[in-house]
């Protein structure tokens, strides 16, 4: 999906979407995301526009625990 940027567009957001590592385009929403757990999830991706799939992973710290 190509997303062209507007003079529209709000510049107060801070948008930090992901890239296709092969051809470069912007990658709006991973095709699924795995919670392995409480502080890992995986994300898997696929470019519309050159059709490269890839995962990626994040951790985050400790989920906190409701008191």
């Amino acid at each position: 999906m190509l997303l062209h940027e507007t003079d529209s567009a709000p510049q107060s957001r801070n948008l930090r979407l992901p890239h296709c590592p092969q051809c470069g385009d912007v990658l709006l929403a991973p095709l699924m995301a795995e919670h392995v757990d409480a502080s890992h999830v995986r994300n898997y991706w696929v470019c519309e526009s050159c059709g490269h799939t890839f995962r990626k992973s994040h951790t985050f710290g400790r989920a906190l625990e409701d008191a």
